[in-house]
């Protein structure tokens, strides 16, 4: 197995347990630990590593260059872009906005967009790593 493909295999795991870890979370409780999962920038750093062979590690650095790996593909794939771009400024707005409180609807709702871009990102990509039940 290539060092880009070990590299894969360990960010897609991570954003398994990371979207695993949001879902045993209680939104209610805790809606902005839900928002705060980094797993959709370790999904997409998986999908860097696949397509590319590389992937940055900054947030911001890795939806950049997942957008310009995005939009030249198909709309399933653009949507995940968009997806993944709203969670980042949702995640933001938690952490920085002082006018924003993440609601318990925000973080289900987070978790569920979550949820489909791993969903989507393990169809196209076949990271063969399937996501469980709960989460």
């Amino acid at each position: 197995m290539t060092s880009e493909a070990v590299h894969a295999e360990v960010a897609w795991r991570k954003a398994v347990a990371h979207l695993n870890e949001a879902a045993a979370q209680n939104a209610d409780a805790s809606p902005i630990a839900v928002i705060h999962s980094s797993s959709l920038r370790d999904a997409a750093r998986a999908v860097l590593f696949k397509a590319t062979g590389d992937a940055p590690k900054r947030h911001d650095s890795v939806i950049q260059q997942f957008g310009l790996l995005a939009r030249d593909l198909d709309e399933a794939m653009r949507a995940s872009g968009r997806a993944f771009n709203a969670a980042k400024d949702d995640r933001n707005a938690a952490d920085y906005d002082e006018a924003a409180l993440s609601s318990p609807e925000d973080a289900r709702e987070s978790l569920r967009s979550a949820r489909a871009f791993l969903t989507v990102r393990d169809a196209r990509h076949g990271f063969g790593l399937s996501l469980s039940r709960d989460s």
